[in-house]
C-alpha cells in the first residue's frame, strides 16, 4: 500500500442546508512530510471531539480505489483526494484484508487499526448528498481509523506496510457488516468484543450483541 495523498484541515465554519456547520471535514492535500502524532496530523482538527477526538481516531485512511465508484454515484467529473474527510488516501487499501488490531508502519510512524469509519450527516452535508450515508454503509468499504503507537513523519509515496496481523482476522468490512446486521453471530460478536485494540465504544456494542441485546 502506498500513500497517495495526505489531507488535513483546521475547523471551518460553512453553510450547508441553510445552517452553519463547524467541521474539519474539508481537507486540503499536502505532499508532506507531515508529522503524525498521538492526537493526529499537525494542522488537522475536529469540531466534534465527542465523536471524533478519541486516540482511537488519531487518523483516518481511505482507499484511493474507491474514488471512481463514488464519483459515479455522485455524478461528479472530479472528486479530489480528501473528499471523504480522510487524512490518508491510500492506494491498495482493501477493507477485506485490513483487520482490526493490525499494526502498520506508515512512513516514519507506527499505527494500529481500531475500527471502521461510520458515515454521518457531516459527510452527507460535505458532499451534498443525503443518500450517501446509507450507500456508504451498504458498501461497507469505509476505511480504518488508526491509533498512533509511534509518532513520525509521513509523506506522499511512503509505504503503508503491515508489521503484525491480529490473530482473529476481523476485517474492516466484516466488522462493519457484523455491527449493522439484524441478527449477527453472537460468537463472532463476542470475539470482536475481545479485541483490545478496538475502540471501546465498538467493543461495548459488540459485547451487547454477543448477549443478544
Amino acid at each position: 500500500m502506498i500513500i497517495a495523498s495526505i489531507n488535513v484541515s483546521p475547523v471551518r465554519e460553512v453553510v450547508r442546508g441553510g445552517r452553519l456547520v463547524r467541521t474539519g471535514i474539508f481537507k486540503t492535500s499536502f505532499a508532506g512530510p507531515v508529522r503524525l502524532g498521538e492526537r493526529g496530523f499537525v494542522g488537522d482538527d475536529q469540531a466534534d471531539r465527542k465523536h471524533h477526538g478519541h486516540p482511537t481516531q488519531a487518523a483516518y485512511a481511505f482507499a484511493a480505489e474507491e474514488y471512481p465508484h463514488w464519483q459515479a454515484f455522485l455524478s461528479r467529473l472530479t472528486l479530489p483526494h480528501g473528499s471523504f474527510g480522510e487524512n490518508l488516501t491510500v492506494t491498495g487499501l482493501d477493507d477485506d484484508a485490513v483487520c482490526i488490531g493490525d499494526v502498520y508502519r506508515v512512513g516514519g510512524a507506527r499505527v494500529e487499526v481500531t475500527f471502521p469509519r461510520v458515515p454521518c450527516s457531516t459527510l452527507a452535508a460535505a458532499l451534498d448528498s443525503p443518500q450517501i450515508v446509507k450507500a456508504f454503509l451498504e458498501r461497507a468499504r469505509c476505511g480504518p481509523y488508526l491509533r498512533v503507537l509511534t509518532p513520525g513523519e509521513v509523506g506522499v509515496g511512503d509505504a503503508m506496510t503491515r508489521e503484525s496481523a491480529h490473530p482473529l482476522g476481523l476485517s474492516l468490512r466484516e466488522a462493519m457488516i457484523l455491527m449493522h446486521a439484524p441478527a449477527p453471530s453472537r460468537t463472532r460478536c463476542a470475539e470482536a468484543a475481545s479485541i483490545e485494540a478496538m475502540d471501546e465504544r465498538w467493543r461495548t456494542k459488540f459485547a451487547a450483541k454477543a448477549e443478544g441485546r
